[in-house]
């Protein structure tokens, strides 16, 4: 098990978001897996097609990968909001302020753009 360097209450609270959020990510990734599928299933029926053809089912494809992943990363940001919330409401309880570095998660992951 990794150490996060909190009490054992709080590395488990970790472990367990991680694994939430890497069950939501596998089973957007097989949706995503599905479009490919139902194009090749539905579409590529024919042996050859023309650049117009195959431009057409790319630019379909791409509009439904993109809300696709469009619509992951909203729930991922909605899903974080309210474990936020939830941490801030607990905290508030015995009067405390708890407060983030944006720009810690900027330099983690920003470098990936």
């Amino acid at each position: 098990m990794a150490d996060f360097g909190f009490n054992e209450h709080h590395q488990s609270e970790i472990i367990n978001y991680m694994r939430f959020a890497r069950s939501k990510r596998v089973l957007r990734l097989k949706t995503i897996d599905s479009c490919f599928e139902e194009l090749k299933d539905s579409r590529l029926v024919e042996e050859t097609f023309t650049v117009d053809e195959v431009r057409e089912m790319m630019d379909g494809l791409q509009m439904v990968v993109r809300g696709e992943v469009e619509m992951e990363l909203i729930n991922t940001a909605h899903t974080n909001v309210l474990l936020l919330r939830q941490l801030f409401s607990q905290a508030e309880k015995f009067y405390l302020r708890l407060q983030s570095d944006i720009s810690e998660l900027e330099n983690r992951f920003g470098n990936r753009e």
